[in-house]
This record gives C-alpha cells, sequence and structure tokens, in this order.
C-alpha cells in the first residue's frame, strides 16, 4: 500500500495542466515500502514477491524521469531480489520477475525517447 501511495506524489502527464510532482516524496514512500517488505521477507521468505512489485513502481518511476529515482537504486533492488530468490528457493513470483527484466532489456536495447539511461541498470 505504501509503495502504491507513492503515486499521489506523482501525477499527471507533461502535456497536462494538472501535473503534480514531488520525487522527494516518491522516494521516501518507495524505500518506506522496502523496508516493510524487507522486514515481511525476513518473517517469510515467500514474500519476495513484494520487492518485485516495488521493482516494478521503481522502474516506471525510472522511465518517466523521475529526478531522484536512479540506475542505481534499480540496479541495487535487482540484486537484492536476486540474493533473495537464491538464498530461498523461492521460484513461484519468478514469472513476474522475468517480464521486469525483458521489459528492462527490450530498453536498453531500443534507442530514442530517453530509453539510453536504461543501459546503466545492471541485472
Amino acid at each position: 500500500m505504501v509503495a502504491i501511495c507513492s503515486h499521489l506524489f506523482y501525477t499527471g502527464d507533461n502535456n497536462n495542466s494538472s501535473l503534480y510532482r514531488e520525487p522527494r516524496r516518491v522516494l521516501e514512500c518507495l524505500q518506506r515500502s522496502l523496508k516493510i517488505a524487507d522486514a515481511c521477507t525476513m518473517a517469510s521468505p515467500s514474500n519476495v514477491y513484494l520487492f518485485i512489485d516495488i521493482l516494478d513502481r521503481y522502474v516506471f518511476y525510472f522511465e518517466k524521469g523521475t529526478p531522484l529515482i536512479t540506475d542505481a537504486f534499480v540496479s541495487r533492488l535487482i540484486a537484492l531480489i536476486n540474493e533473495h530468490l537464491t538464498g530461498s528457493g523461492n521460484q513461484d513470483n519468478l514469472a513476474h520477475y522475468k517480464q521486469i527484466l525483458k521489459y528492462i532489456q527490450r530498453k536498453k536495447v531500443k534507442r530514442g525517447s530517453g530509453d539510453e539511461k536504461f543501459l546503466k541498470v545492471v541485472f
């Protein structure tokens, strides 16, 4: 829920007069959601899907050009998820995770419209 609340602070598109952007608050929501996900995953390794859902949000904001969401954040979250998946043997949430990684890979290959920033994302 905290990750979803991040959308309250980043609304509208660039052609919309109701544009509202608070990147600092977006990052706060995402970081708080990571802390909650970490606690939940410590309680039960099967909760690794929470990190995958949060990664999806990080990629969304990274693609939108949110200034505080950097390739380093995305890369570290991918590394964290890889660590949890390897350590737990949990393969249930792999399909969604693989789709996100494929999306990032497509963005790396595609040129133009700001997709070059995805070249720095490591996984």
